[in-house]
């Protein structure tokens, strides 16, 4: 009975939220709404400072090459999407020898990430952008969250539901992530807009 109140209490608010034309605030708890704001605001203020470092900074160490684009643990756990523009830049294909930096573009780059254990998505999200950024990524943003069921034994991966806290990812997106992964070849994946 409880867990319907608070779904009834969660959806009216939404809908209230909605109807009002404001932006929807998806979160389970004030102080979630407000760490996941935080981390969404350090992000967006980090893309403005970063976007003028890159063209001088130091090229970073090429182990970023190797920083796989889907870690989830096995099970059924919260995950997120997070887009990053790769550090260094990669020529783009031409009939000439040499490159100027006009021909060169940064690739985007999109993860899969969930965690055992994570009370929010948020507590997924973080660490791994941490990651990417002392990797030397940059233009790092969270493009929502939902659940994700590995099953090794079955060979099924299953993308679902929202996440409160960043909104609902593109779940095709991630199941298209997930698909060019070498490790899931063979594996059932799946993806659907319901449940939580």
């Amino acid at each position: 009975a409880r867990c319907t109140a608070c779904f009834e209490h969660w959806t009216a608010r939404l809908l209230q939220t909605m109807s009002n034309n404001e932006q929807a605030v998806y979160t389970t708890n004030a102080e979630d709404q407000a760490e996941a704001a935080k981390l969404q605001e350090r992000l967006s203020n980090s893309t403005q400072t970063t976007t003028s470092e890159t063209k001088t900074a130091p090229s970073p160490s090429p182990a970023w090459l190797d920083l796989p684009s889907v870690s989830i643990d096995a099970g059924s756990h919260k995950y997120v999407l997070i887009s990053a523009m790769e550090p260094t830049t990669t020529p783009r294909t031409t009939t000439t020898t040499t490159t100027t930096p006009d021909e060169c573009t940064q690739q985007q780059r999109y993860f899969v990430v969930s965690k055992r254990g994570a009370h929010y998505h948020r507590n997924v999200a973080a660490p791994f952008v941490d990651m990417l950024e002392e990797h030397g990524f940059h233009d790092i943003r969270i493009k929502g969250g939902g659940r994700i069921s590995l099953d090794h034994n079955t060979k099924k991966v299953f993308i679902f539901g929202y996440s409160y806290g960043f909104g609902r990812a593109d779940h095709a997106k991630a199941k298209e992530v997930v698909d060019l992964d070498h490790r899931f070849s063979g594996y059932n994946v799946t993806w659907s807009n319901d449940g939580y």
